[in-house]
């Protein structure tokens, strides 16, 4: 009965997404594992609205190091007009220094047309430390720095260094429902007061061996967004994830 009242909750109100979990080297078995996702959403009458979206995860674990690539996109209209066009994709790659640190390389690209960002690609490093191991619950803290280009609409394209600090935890409470938080902070290295901040919480309900149902919840927030475009945004999101 659980399965199905999930299942009808996913039909109705469903959305692409893939665990913002954090990973950890030799937690899977030497290999490649991923997960993807789509959905169509349309809705006719009152409300004209249609939308869709894919995203997918692809990971390829080593005794000594991970890397995984996650990609996103989401398209979507109202009444015939376009209302949603965004896309997303990041690479990383964690190098074990010791049991509780690694190395991170990262590189990413993005766009979203109702921000006017036309482009956003970065490329940095940094170090990430797990200072709480205990009980299924992980906590973890990121320093590092990348190059940031950027292309607003209308604007030229601008290139800054911005620090990278992120903490981030993830926590089981049994073999079925598991929890994922994380919360960046990124500054211009040379003005401090014009930063970017993203959180991201997560829960995750197993459905089957390979179906997990996502909730997940978005804040970021802009200290300087363009112009006329608001400081914030909120998002909220149920959907499935499929893992092989």
């Amino acid at each position: 009965m659980r399965n199905i009242v999930l299942l009808f909750l996913f039909i109705t109100y469903s959305f692409a997404i893939v665990s913002i979990e954090p990973k950890d080297i030799g937690e899977k078995n030497p290999g490649i594992s991923g997960e993807i996702g789509a959905s169509l959403e349309i809705n006719r009458g009152n409300t004209d609205t249609t939308s869709t979206s894919l995203s997918a995860s692809l990971q390829i674990d080593k005794d000594h190091c991970l890397c995984f690539a996650t990609l996103s996109y989401e398209y979507g209209e109202s009444s015939g007009e376009k209302n949603k066009d965004r896309a997303f994709l990041h690479l990383r790659h964690l190098e074990k220094i010791n049991e509780d640190n690694v190395w991170e390389f990262f590189a990413q690209l993005q766009k979203d047309e109702f921000k006017d960002q036309k482009l956003r690609a970065l490329i940095g490093t940094g170090e990430r430390y797990r200072f709480f191991n205990e009980n299924e619950t992980k906590t973890y803290i990121g320093i590092g720095a990348f190059l940031e280009r950027e292309k607003i609409e209308d604007e030229d394209t601008k290139d800054y260094f911005r620090g990278n600090f992120y903490i981030s935890f993830k926590k089981r409470f049994n073999d079925n429902v598991k929890m994922a938080f994380i919360s960046y902070y990124q500054p211009k290295l040379d003005e401090f007061s014009d930063y970017e901040s993203t959180n991201s919480l997560e829960f995750s309900v197993k459905l089957s061996k390979n179906l997990d149902l996502l909730i997940l919840t978005n804040y970021d927030y802009d200290s300087r967004p363009p112009k006329d475009i608001k400081k914030y945004d909120l998002s909220q999101k149920i959907g499935i994830s499929y893992k092989f």
